[in-house]
């Protein structure tokens, strides 16, 4: 059975994220977080309270796919455990044409 190669000739298998549940996990508390900041900042522009779901339609419309980008490139880079061996954190980093990411801790 052969391999498959994306573009840049890394085997697709070997491109798999070592800890997905870990990443989808931590984007999830990011994203409410997110959600939960966007609603107090509307709601002291607006003078009032701005319902959960207000607040997190306006952050998907302007400011969802940004951060989605910002997270992954953060949680590869900085915090998974698998980070140093993880073939999809390298390539994921180096094809966004990131800026170097130093091990914290």
């Amino acid at each position: 059975m052969k391999k498959k190669t994306n573009t840049s000739g890394v085997s697709e298998s070997s491109l798999q994220c070592a800890g997905i549940h870990e990443l989808i996990d931590w984007e999830i508390v990011q994203y409410r977080r997110a959600v939960g900041d966007h609603r107090l900042d509307l709601s002291k522009a607006e003078g009032r309270c701005v319902a959960w779901q207000d607040a997190e339609q306006d952050f998907n419309s302007h400011d969802l796919a940004a951060m989605g980008e910002k997270w992954r490139v953060e949680y590869c880079g900085l915090i998974c455990p698998q980070r140093n061996k993880c073939l999809t954190a390298l390539h994921f980093l180096h094809s966004r044409k990131t800026e170097p990411l130093h091990k914290v801790g």
